[in-house]
């Protein structure tokens, strides 16, 4: 059921919490409750807190490397402009950067002798004519082939709802035959901290003549299956992306801040936040725990294990026998495998609803991967919820309800200067970086929606990202542990030092450290001064990062001065 159309390596953790058990599509179970560490925030280094890991592994192990330069799948503008400049009229560019071959289909050892490459013009008809997007981009495009890629299928669902990204994601005026036509193709994507061109070939792997990865419903149109082409190229293959984080596929289409949210129950909290989130322009999306790898059917609720999913609508929609907050969500299959539990297509509910709101919200049923349930089913049915919030810093000129305040910084940690490492040893942890972040003014409050424990409250969500960016292909760069710790200040100006720690609670963190791209978290915070340090587990491990808020009203974040280095001497000799 849908609204009208508008066209036809498993994460390594610290030894200072219990681990989080992750599922092989790259979705987190909840979270357990970080009993590692103790009332003023030490972490203690004692694996007896350790929790029996899961017996499910990522599909594939990449090796690693210490970050170069993070330009795999990026060419410049200038490059492929002599390339094409040299192509003959008749011949067509073929990306030797990432070519028509096993090689960027997999990592791998697997057999390709069965695909074929083939260019859009020779997979449709004689008398059709291919367009890379046809009447604009909508998440009613959107199938999913034999790739493990839902999690990046979803974003990207939830991201065609708004034309200013796909105009930044696909440039216009690109053509797949007729004029002008020389088989080259442009993307953009948002990779730590700026937009970056990458350019394709537009061979796509096919079998019998059919797309085998993804691709839109009409078989005309191909922006699915090239936005999905572009982005395993910055991977290095397309089995490069089975399997991730939706949330950075949220990040890198949009620019945006991405935090994730486990579903405990009932939780009225949660809804509130999705809702908000919802009229400010926030991009949504849920999953299931289960492994993708196994995830090829329904079960019998409609509902797919291991499987992401975009959430395209919440409304409170009133019925005969009361109110019911609702959810609408769609499956990146884009068929018939939908909820059948209450709410679903053509259940009895539906006859409690006025036929008016029916037609507001666009109700019918269709075998397109998009249907309606209530919240109270929905937190039962699924386990994670990733919001990505966007804002008048990432480029986003469509005028939402509130757009909301960001400031971004970036900063080093740097071996035996200010590489500190966790709290297990505090004299070490007060040489990490330090960012003060100022709250000037409580965020607006209404009554009739929001919590009444929020009033007086900012709510700011913190993220710290840390180099992520290829530099050759099937290498990772090297994934730390990371994580981040919020105090109280009075002084603005005023690092802190060893004696605040020891004596004074924190007053939030990131949760336990783990490898992760990027690390966030909520909070409702009092209007005031408060520093921000991120750090690595494990001390004296050099790394770039990039330290991100996002709030509702106008704040400040400002670095502060590092240590002397005569006072780290001195702590290291103490």
């Amino acid at each position: 059921m849908g609204s009208n159309p508008s066209k036809h390596t498993k994460p390594k953790r610290s030894l200072s919490a219990p681990q989080i058990s992750i599922r092989a599509n790259g979705h987190v179970p909840v979270r357990r409750a970080a009993t590692g560490i103790n009332s003023l925030g030490i972490e203690p280094n004692d694996s007896s807190l350790l929790t029996k890991k899961s017996d499910e592994a990522p599909y594939i192990e990449f090796p690693e490397e210490e970050y170069r330069d993070g330009r795999l799948g990026i060419t410049t503008q200038e490059k492929i402009r002599k390339i094409l400049g040299s192509l003959d009229d008749e011949k067509l560019f073929n990306d030797t950067d990432f070519p028509a071959d096993t090689a960027a289909l997999f990592f791998s050892d697997k057999d390709s002798s069965m695909i074929t490459w083939k260019r859009p013009k020779d997979l449709v008809e004689e008398w059709q004519s291919p367009q890379l997007i046809s009447d604009g981009a909508t998440r009613d495009d959107i199938k999913q082939g034999i790739l493990g890629d839902c999690w990046f299928l979803s974003a990207c669902a939830a991201v065609s709802q708004r034309e200013c990204f796909m105009k930044k994601i696909v440039p216009s005026d690109q053509s797949l035959s007729g004029e002008g036509y020389k088989g080259s193709l442009n993307f953009r994507f948002w990779r730590f901290g700026q937009w970056e061109d990458v350019y394709i070939d537009d061979l796509l792997p096919t079998a019998d003549g059919k797309l085998i990865y993804g691709k839109c419903t009409d078989p005309c149109e191909f922006w699915v299956a090239f936005v999905e082409k572009a982005y395993a190229k910055l991977h290095g293959s397309y089995e490069a992306i089975e399997g991730g984080q939706t949330m950075d596929a949220l990040v890198d289409l949009t620019g945006g801040l991405a935090e994730r949210h486990i579903i405990q129950n009932k939780d009225p909290q949660l809804y509130r936040i999705i809702e908000r989130a919802r009229s400010s322009g926030a991009f949504i999306t849920c999953s299931r725990k289960g492994d993708w790898r196994f995830s090829n059917k329904a079960d019998p609720n409609g509902l797919v294990s291991g499987h992401a999913y975009t959430i395209t609508a919440v409304r409170k929609i009133k019925h005969q026998r009361g109110e019911e907050k609702m959810v609408r969500i769609r499956n990146p299959w884009g068929d018939n495998n939908e909820w059948k539990g209450s709410w679903s297509d053509n259940d009895i509910n539906w006859n409690l609803v006025n036929e008016d709101i029916k037609q507001e919200i666009g109700l019918q049923s269709k075998d397109d991967g998009e249907f309606w349930m209530s919240y109270r089913d929905f937190c039962k049915q699924f386990q994670e919820v990733t919001i990505c919030l966007t804002g008048p810093d990432f480029e986003d000129d469509e005028e939402v309800e509130s757009a909301g305040h960001v400031e971004v910084v970036k900063g080093d940690w740097i071996a035996g200067k200010s590489a500190g490492g966790s709290r297990n040893n505090l004299f070490d942890f007060a040489s990490n970086p330090q960012f003060v972040l100022t709250l000037h003014e409580p965020d607006n409050f209404n009554p009739l929606k929001d919590d009444p424990d929020s009033e007086g409250m900012c709510s700011v969500v913190i993220a710290l990202m840390q180099e992520h960016r290829r530099s050759k292909r099937n290498v990772k760069v090297k994934s730390l542990q990371i994580g981040f710790v919020l105090y109280k200040t009075d002084n603005p100006n005023r690092r802190l030092d060893t004696r605040h720690f020891r004596y004074h609670h924190d007053c939030g963190r990131s949760g336990v450290y783990i490898n992760y791209r990027e690390v966030s978290q909520r909070f409702q915070l009092e209007p005031g001064h408060y520093v921000i340090i991120p750090s690595t587990y494990i001390s004296n491990e050099t790394a770039c990062f990039m330290l991100r808020v996002f709030g509702e009203k106008k704040f400040t974040l400002k670095g502060l001065p590092p240590l002397p280095d005569a006072v780290i001497q001195n702590n290291n000799n103490s």
